[in-house]
C-alpha cells in the first residue's frame, strides 16, 4: 500500500520595513493512506486558522506520495512522567538527566542553559556536537527539522494539536538517528508548559512544567556525537527518512 506525506506550515508577516520577516505560527505533518488525504488536509488548514498565535498570512500544504517499502517502522520510546512544582525545578531535572550523557566537564548545566536560549529565535532544532562543542546546522537560523513521520495505524484527522502524541513520534525518530545522544525540547506554544528529554537510554521523559504559562519562548536541541557518525548522515536521516512509530495504542 502506498502512503502520502502531508505537511502544513503557516506563518505571519511581522515587523515593518527592513525588519519585516515571516514568523512561524503553526505546523503539522502526517503520513496517511490515500483515502485520508482530503480530510487530514482540511484538518491541518483548520488548525492553522485557529492557532493561539493569531491568523496566518501564509499557509502552505505539501502532498507527496510515499512508497511503503521506503518506510521504517520504529517502536515508540518508553514514557516516564516527572511532576514538578515550578518550571525552574523542571529545567533543573532536565539538565540533570542530560548532563551525564554529554560526558565529563565543568559547567555542563550552564552550557545547556546557554544553548537553550540560543534556540529561541530558531525555526528548527540546534544540532550540537558534544565531541567538539560546535553547532553543526548548515543554517543556524533555520536549524534542522525532523520530518516525514507519523504514528503507525493512525487514522485521526482532528486538526487540534496533540502535543504528547506528536512529541513521542518525533522523539522516537530523533533517538534513532545516527550519532544521536539525546534530545531536549521546550515547546514554543505559550499555552503549553510541558517539555521533555529523550534518548534511547532515557526513553521519553515528560517533564510537566518547564516554563511559565504565556511564555512564547521554546526550543529544541539535538545532542549529537561526531565520533559515532557523520553530521550529514544524521541530518539526512532526520530530514528525509520516512518513519512510522508504533505507539502501542
Amino acid at each position: 500500500m502506498d502512503y502520502y506525506s502531508l505537511k502544513m506550515r503557516a506563518s505571519q508577516q511581522v515587523g515593518e520595513g527592513e525588519q519585516k520577516h515571516e514568523q512561524h505560527i503553526s505546523g503539522a505533518e502526517r503520513i496517511v493512506n490515500r483515502d485520508s488525504v482530503e480530510a487530514v488536509c482540511m484538518a491541518m488548514v483548520r488548525r492553522a486558522m485557529t492557532h493561539s498565535k493569531g491568523d496566518p498570512d501564509f499557509i502552505n500544504v505539501k502532498i507527496e506520495k510515499v512508497h511503503e517499502s521506503d518506510i521504517q517502522i520504529l517502536k515508540a520510546l518508553p514514557v516516564t512522567r516527572v511532576d514538578v512544582d515550578t518550571w525552574q525545578e523542571g529545567l533543573e531535572k532536565a539538565f540533570g538527566l542530560i548532563a551525564p550523557l554529554m560526558g565529563s566537564g565543568c559547567g555542563l548545566r550552564e552550557k545547556l542553559q546557554e544553548l537553550l536560549r540560543e534556540t529561541f529565535p530558531m525555526r528548527g532544532a540546534m544540532l550540537y556536537d558534544i565531541a567538539t562543542g560546535n553547532r553543526l546546522e548548515p543554517d543556524h537560523e533555520r536549524g534542522v527539522r525532523a520530518t516525514y513521520m507519523d504514528a503507525l495505524h493512525s487514522s485521526e484527522v482532528d486538526g487540534c494539536k496533540n502535543h504528547f502524541n506528536e512529541a513521542i513520534v518525533l522523539a522516537t525518530k530523533v533517538a534513532n538517528a545516527p550519532g544521536m545522544v539525546a534530545e531536549f525540547c521546550v515547546s514554543d506554544d505559550p499555552n503549553y508548559v510541558t517539555g521533555y528529554v529523550a534518548s534511547k537510554e532515557l526513553g521519553y521523559v515528560r517533564i510537566m512544567k518547564m516554563k511559565e504559562m504565556g511564555d512564547e519562548n521554546g526550543g529544541r536541541i539535538f545532542l549529537f556525537d561526531s565520533r559515532k557518525a557523520k553530521a550529514e548522515e544524521c541530518i539526512g536521516y532526520l530530514q528525509r527518512k520516512k518513519v512510522l512509530v508504533d505507539v502501542g495504542v
